[in-house]
């Protein structure tokens, strides 16, 4: 998805404390413009698709099938006539994991077709159990996901909500799919399921009303304005193409999005207010201060012991030319406590280095590493270090430096985008990541209804 400027809620005075993988609320406001869409099934019988056009809808939608057993039955005439009428259309499949998923994901393979430049990918709803454990659930969930991969090129859209994906599938980590959330709500932050960070779609209501159709319908919202809705269809790009399409990113395609910054010749500062600066997980647990660090502010979060991270920040890297660098961060001593803060450097490959952040006010140095030229290289920090959370052991994200060893070339480079210099990032901005977390959030649970079934 393209990078979306984020809208601000309030901030309560006192952060929440945080909790474990498994019990963590992720309240995530909605970032600017939304895009409003519906979702449909044969239970929303006749449409007059240029009526629902006309009340402003501008995606929709349309279930497939409820598991292998039953097609529905509008699915044919609800697909091209959404795409006549100009609605950009996706469509949906009501899982049941109980029944044969290879079948499942057939079937709405076979339904679709080729992923055309105009449609959304497909959904997987995941909201039943059918008696089964979290961990077979989320094994018959990953079996789909990996198959329709496979099949259209990029990854699906996952539907549920937070108590379902917790408690019944176990929360596994399928991040890599976008999240279309389930909550009934009129709050601008939804609280949505572990471990997202974002929301692509939210389904806020199954009682709307719009022209068109008579009766009640789900009504969904596209997080961003719909020049990123436009950018998120059709098949998955070639990272190289020259085209910055579906699924890529300026860090994950630097050669065709453009690099978040450049790092020239003799090195660069990268601080947690730049752009090649990244910081995910829970933002109601990522607590940005502005009374110390580098440039007068940072990031920090409670450390944890658990299996996997939850928060983490990532400083993404593109070098002009191919070089030595030495590799420091800056620890703050007002807030960095953790003595086991591991950063996970990648080069070529991944080089843990171990520091202990409250050892030095000021930088610290990981090591000295062979860079390429280019991007796909960052220097990353999990909320993982071992460290239990009832420690209440604060784990900062600050600025990283690195400095050329061997001797430069000319300088020029290949790198496109502003080049950033020795002391700081040039020209670089941050898309949400300061942006203030709300008040948690009611959060209505996922419920079974006539709509989604």
């Amino acid at each position: 998805m393209c990078t979306l400027v984020a809208v601000g809620c309030a901030q309560s005075a006192e952060p929440p404390q945080k909790l474990s993988n498994l019990e963590q609320d992720a309240t995530v406001c909605g970032s600017g413009p939304t895009v409003k869409g519906i979702d449909v099934s044969y239970y929303q019988g006749s449409i007059d698709w240029a009526k629902v056009k006309s009340d402003g809808v501008q995606f929709a939608f349309i279930r497939v099938s409820d598991g292998a057993n039953y097609q529905d039955p509008n699915f044919a005439t609800y697909w091209a006539a959404s795409r006549a009428h100009g609605i950009v259309h996706g469509a949906y499949q009501f899982f049941r994991p109980g029944q044969d998923v290879d079948a499942q994901a057939d079937l709405l393979l076979a339904k679709i077709g080729a992923l055309a430049a105009d449609d959304l990918p497909p959904v997987l709803d995941v909201e039943a159990a059918d008696g089964l454990s979290a961990s077979q659930v989320a094994a018959k969930v990953k079996q789909w996901v990996a198959k329709v991969t496979a099949a259209i090129g990029r990854p699906p859209i996952i539907y549920t909500g937070f108590y379902f994906w917790r408690d019944s599938v176990g929360a596994p980590n399928l991040t890599t799919s976008p999240l279309w959330h389930a909550q009934y709500s009129t709050a601008s932050c939804p609280n949505i399921a572990p471990p997202w960070t974002d929301w692509a779609i939210w389904q806020y209501s199954s009682t709307g009303a719009v022209s068109g159709i008579a009766g009640n319908v789900d009504m969904d919202r596209w997080n961003g304005d719909r020049a990123s809705l436009d950018a998120f269809l059709g098949p998955a790009g070639s990272c190289g193409d020259s085209a910055c399409t579906a699924g890529e990113t300026s860090a994950s395609c630097p050669e065709d999005c453009g690099p978040c910054g450049t790092i020239n010749a003799a090195g660069a500062v990268i601080d947690d207010g730049d752009a090649c600066f990244q910081s995910g997980g829970p933002q109601a647990y990522m607590r940005h201060v502005t009374d110390s660090g580098e440039d007068g502010d940072l990031y920090w979060t409670h450390a944890t012991e658990d299996a996997t991270e939850a928060n983490f920040g990532q400083w993404n890297l593109f070098f002009a030319e191919a070089g030595h660098y030495r590799v420091e961060v800056y620890t703050a001593a007002t807030y960095a406590q953790s003595k086991q803060a591991t950063y996970v450097v990648h080069t070529d490959a991944d080089h843990d280095a171990t520091i202990d952040q409250s050892a030095a006010d000021g930088w610290q140095t990981l090591g000295d590493f062979d860079f390429a030229a280019g991007g796909h290289q960052y220097i990353h920090l999990g909320d993982n270090t071992g460290e239990p959370l009832a420690d209440n052991v604060q784990l900062v994200f600050d600025a990283v430096r690195v400095t050329r060893l061997d001797t430069p070339g000319d300088g020029s480079g290949s790198g496109s985008g502003a080049d950033m210099d020795p002391d700081h990032t040039a020209g670089c901005t941050v898309g949400g990541n300061g942006a203030g977390i709300g008040l948690l959030l009611a959060l209505v649970g996922l419920r079974r209804r006539r709509g989604r079934r």
